[in-house]
C-alpha cells in the first residue's frame, strides 16, 4: 500500500513538472517575453522608429498594438494635454543659492544664467547697486525653484540627448516660429541643449539665409556630435541640416494679406502702415519645403516629420490693429477683432497644407499677468488661478497712470489670449477630423498634422515668473517657465514614437 501511494505521489510530481516546463515554455515563446540579452533599458533606448504615428489631438493616445512591455510604459505616462492639467510643486531638493542653480542649468550654456529683474522700490526707497543684484540672483533662483507636476500620469525624465537622437531622425528638426514669446524659448532651448554638452553653430555658410531666421546645427566633428549622429543612425549628408531653428515670425500674415483681412473688417482702404516693427521671414514658405524634403540617401533613417512649434497670438489685439474701426463699443471691437483672428488662422492653415512630413503643434499664447509685482510664487491650484484670472480689468487698471494709459492698456487685449488659442483648437480639430476620414477612407494623405499643445492654464498659474515685474508682466524670465515647454516637447515626441 505504502509503495502504491509512493508511485502516486511520483507520478503527480510529474506531471506537475510537466505542466510547470509548457507554462514556462509558452511564455518564451510569447510577443512580450525578452531574453537577458534582447531586453532593453526604455530611459536609455531610444524606440524603434520604422513606423510613422499620426499624432492625436485628444488627450488619450491611439490605440495601442505593441508589447505589453510597451503598454506597462504607457501606462504610467499622462497623455498629451492631460499632462499639462496639474500644478507647480516646489524642486525637492531646492536650490540654496545661484551657485547651485548654475551648477544644473547654466555652466556650458552659450548663457549663464544669473538673475531675474526685480520691480521697483516703493517711492522713498533707494537700493545699491549691491542691494539690487542680491535680490535679482535670489529672484532667479526663487523663480526657478518650481517644478511642473501633472495631476494624473508622469513626464518621462529629461533627457537632452535622447530628444536630439529623435530629432535627428526628421529631415529640419524643430522649427519655433512666433514672436518675441517664440524667440525666447528658442534662446532657452538651445541653452538646455548645450548644458547636456553639446556644441551648436548658428545660421552656417552652406545654408540657404533670411533675415528672420536662425538655424542650428551640431558642431562638426564634436564627439558629442559624432555620438548622437551613431545613436541616431543616420548619414552624415542629415549632420548638415538643423537640430533646430527659429522663424521670427511675429504675425504670420505679410503685409498684404493683412491689409485685406482688416479692410474685410472695416479698415479703411490704404491705411498708413506702422508696423515695422513686427518682424517677418520673406519666404517661409520656401525654407519648409527646404526643410522636409526627403534627402537622397536618408529614406531610410530619415523617416521622422519636422516638427514646427507655432504661435502667433500676443499681437493680435486692437492696440496693435490700430486700422481696425473704433466704435466705442469694445464688445462689438473685441467681437470683430476674434472673428478676424478666425479668419486669419483659417489663411495659415491653408497655406500650410501645402506642406509634406509636417508636424505642427501650435502652442496656446501664454497669458500676461497684469501687477504681476505682487506675486513671489505661483499658483497653489489651476482653480486659484482662475479666480485671480477673473480679476484681469481691476488688476490691469491698477497699472493704468491716466485715463489714455488706461485705455492703451485694455487695447492691448491680453485677456482674449485664451479665447484666440481656442480658436486655434477648433480649426486644428476640424483639420484632424478630415485627415482622419481620409485615411479610412484608404486615401493616400500627405497632409500636415496638428496638434493643439494647450501650455495656457500651466502659464497662467506663474505669475511670479515673469521678466520684469511692474514693466513686464508678459515675457519670462529665462529660462524657467520655457524649460518646462521644452520637457512636454520632448515627452510628446517620446509619445508619438511609443504609440
Amino acid at each position: 500500500m505504502k509503495r502504491a501511494n509512493r508511485a502516486l505521489g511520483l507520478v503527480a510530481l510529474l506531471l506537475l513538472l510537466h505542466g510547470l516546463f509548457v507554462l514556462f515554455r509558452r511564455a518564451l515563446e510569447s510577443p512580450g517575453a525578452t531574453t537577458d540579452e534582447s531586453s532593453t533599458d526604455s530611459s536609455q533606448t531610444a524606440p524603434s522608429s520604422n513606423v510613422h504615428d499620426k499624432f492625436s489631438i485628444d488627450n488619450d493616445p491611439p490605440i495601442s498594438e505593441n508589447t505589453n512591455h510597451q503598454n506597462r510604459i504607457n501606462s504610467t505616462l499622462c497623455q498629451y494635454n492631460e499632462c499639462l492639467k496639474g500644478r507647480w510643486v516646489p524642486r525637492d531638493p531646492p536650490f540654496e543659492s545661484l551657485a547651485d542653480f548654475q551648477k544644473v542649468f547654466a555652466t556650458r550654456g552659450s548663457t549663464i544664467w544669473s538673475k531675474c529683474e526685480i520691480a521697483n522700490p516703493p517711492a522713498g526707497v533707494t537700493r545699491t547697486p549691491k542691494e539690487k543684484e542680491r535680490l535679482e540672483q535670489q529672484r532667479m533662483v526663487d523663480v526657478m525653484n518650481w517644478v511642473w507636476k501633472p495631476a494624473r500620469g508622469e513626464q518621462i525624465p529629461w533627457d537632452a540627448e535622447d530628444l536630439v537622437v529623435r530629432l535627428l531622425k526628421t529631415p529640419g528638426g524643430i522649427v519655433f516660429m512666433g514672436d518675441s514669446l517664440s524667440q525666447g524659448h528658442d534662446h532657452s532651448f538651445g541653452s538646455y541643449l548645450q548644458e547636456a554638452g553639446m556644441q551648436l553653430d548658428v545660421n552656417p555658410p552652406h545654408l540657404p539665409t533670411d533675415s528672420g531666421i536662425r538655424s542650428h546645427i551640431l558642431h562638426p566633428g564634436h564627439p558629442k556630435t559624432l555620438e548622437l549622429q551613431k545613436r541616431a543612425g543616420v548619414p552624415d549628408s542629415r549632420m548638415l541640416y538643423p537640430v533646430y531653428s527659429i522663424i521670427e515670425e511675429h504675425m504670420l500674415v505679410h503685409e498684404d494679406d493683412l491689409r485685406y483681412l482688416t479692410e474685410l473688417y472695416g479698415a479703411e482702404p490704404d491705411w498708413q502702415w506702422h508696423l515695422h516693427s513686427m518682424k517677418r521671414a520673406d519666404d517661409w514658405g520656401k525654407f519648409f519645403k527646404w526643410m522636409t524634403e526627403t534627402r537622397p540617401g536618408e529614406e531610410e533613417s530619415v523617416t521622422r516629420d519636422t516638427i514646427l512649434f507655432l504661435n502667433t497670438g500676443a499681437h493680435w489685439s486692437r492696440g496693435t490693429l490700430y486700422m481696425l474701426p473704433e466704435t466705442g463699443d469694445p464688445i462689438e471691437e473685441r467681437s470683430t477683432l476674434t472673428r478676424l483672428y478666425r479668419t486669419m488662422v483659417k489663411m495659415v492653415i491653408q497655406q500650410f497644407s501645402e506642406q509634406t512630413r509636417l508636424t505642427v503643434m501650435y502652442r496656446a499664447t501664454n497669458p500676461g499677468h497684469p501687477s504681476c509685482h505682487l506675486y513671489s510664487k505661483p499658483f497653489s491650484s489651476a482653480k486659484e488661478a482662475r479666480e485671480d484670472e477673473a480679476r484681469f480689468l481691476e488688476l490691469m487698471d491698477a497699472q493704468a497712470t491716466s485715463a489714455v494709459d488706461r485705455k492703451v492698456r485694455r487695447r492691448w487685449d491680453w485677456d482674449l489670449f485664451d479665447t484666440h488659442s481656442h480658436v486655434w483648437r477648433k480649426e486644428i480639430e476640424r483639420e484632424q477630423r478630415g485627415r482622419e476620414a481620409a485615411v479610412k477612407r484608404g486615401e493616400d494623405v500627405q497632409r500636415v498634422k496638428w496638434l493643439f499643445v494647450d501650455l495656457y492654464e500651466m502659464s497662467l498659474q506663474r505669475p511670479d515668473a515673469h521678466g520684469a515685474p511692474g514693466r513686464d508682466c508678459l515675457h519670462w524670465c529665462l529660462p524657467a517657465v520655457y524649460n518646462e515647454w521644452t520637457r512636454h516637447i520632448y515627452h510628446l515626441l517620446y509619445l508619438e514614437m511609443e504609440q
